[in-house]
C-alpha cells in the first residue's frame, strides 16, 4: 500500500508593507496541512477572515473541520482568527524554557504538551524550535511528495532573509543572534519554505 503523503496549501499570503503616514500593512501567512487530520499553521490577521473562510470552502472544509492549530508565535498578526476555529485544539509554545500548551477551546480548558521532538500532532509533522524574532517561535516541518516544506512563521518573514547577510534590527527581533542560527536551520532542512509574509518558495540548495 503506498503511504499518502501530507498535502500543504497556502490559504492566505501574508503582507509586510509600508502604507503612507507611517502606517505598516500587516497579515501574517495562514497555511492549511491535509494529512490525518486537517492542521492550520496560524489563523492571521482580522481583515482575512473571510478570505481564510473562502480559501478553505475551495478545499471543501468549514473552520469547524479544522481540527488542530499550531500557532508558530504569539504575535497578534498571527492569531486574530482563532475564534472562527471553536472545534479545534490549539497549539503554542509560549516561552523558551517552557514544553509548550495545548488549549482545548470548546471544553474550555489548557494543559502542558512538549511540541518539540516527538510530539504526535498529526502524520508527517514535526515542530522545531527557532527563536530569534521572538522567544515563543516555532517552525513547521511538514513531509511532502516534493520533499520537506518548512512553515517558518517570522524565523524566516520572506525570502529575502535567504540572504544570510542580511540582519535584522535589534529592535525588531528579540535576539540577533538566535534568529540566525534559526534561520540557517531552516534552510538546512527545507526544499521549499513558507515565510510568515510572503510566497512560498523553493530553497536553492
Amino acid at each position: 500500500m503506498v503511504e499518502v503523503m501530507a498535502e500543504v496549501k497556502v490559504l492566505v499570503e501574508g503582507k509586510h508593507s509600508m502604507l503612507e503616514g507611517k502606517k505598516l500593512s500587516i497579515s501574517s501567512t495562514v497555511t492549511l496541512i491535509k494529512t490525518d487530520k486537517n492542521i492550520l499553521i496560524d489563523t492571521g490577521a482580522f481583515v482575512d477572515r473571510e478570505k481564510i473562510i473562502e480559501s478553505l470552502k475551495k478545499e471543501n472544509l468549514t473552520p469547524q473541520d479544522i481540527e488542530v492549530i499550531i500557532l508558530t508565535h504569539l504575535h497578534l498578526d498571527h492569531l486574530m482568527n482563532l475564534a472562527l476555529f471553536n472545534k479545534s485544539k490549539v497549539y503554542c509554545k509560549f516561552k523558551s524554557n517552557y514544553p509548550g500548551q495545548m488549549h482545548n477551546i470548546s471544553e474550555g480548558y489548557l494543559e502542558r504538551f512538549d511540541l518539540l521532538g516527538d510530539a504526535k500532532i498529526g502524520k508527517g509533522i514535526n515542530i522545531i524550535s527557532t527563536p530569534g524574532h521572538s522567544l515563543d517561535m516555532v517552525s513547521v516541518v511538514v513531509d511532502t511528495d516534493n520533499g520537506k516544506v518548512v512553515i517558518a512563521g517570522d524565523s524566516l518573514p520572506n525570502e529575502d532573509w535567504v540572504d544570510l547577510k542580511k540582519q535584522p534590527l535589534e529592535m525588531l527581533v528579540y535576539d540577533v543572534d538566535e534568529f540566525n542560527k534559526s534561520r540557517k536551520k531552516i534552510l538546512e532542512i527545507a526544499n521549499y519554505i513558507i515565510p510568515g509574509h510572503g510566497k512560498m518558495f523553493e530553497v536553492k540548495k
